[in-house]
């Protein structure tokens, strides 16, 4: 287990970077889960077939 901690200039724990680094992970996911879906969503779509033939006007 890795216990090696950030501290600032007063010995206390460097919130600032654990929260910035919990922003930029929180990116990351999101940034791949959107990459995902859209590529779902693409998919659905390409294999949507019509089952009856359009009626022109």
């Amino acid at each position: 287990m890795k216990t090696d901690y950030k501290y600032d200039s007063f010995g206390n724990l460097d919130t600032d970077f654990y929260v910035e680094k919990a922003y930029e992970l929180r990116r990351a996911y999101y940034a791949a889960a959107f990459k995902k879906m859209k590529a779902n969503v693409i998919a659905f779509f390409a294999n949507l077939t019509v089952s009856r033939p359009l009626k022109s006007a």
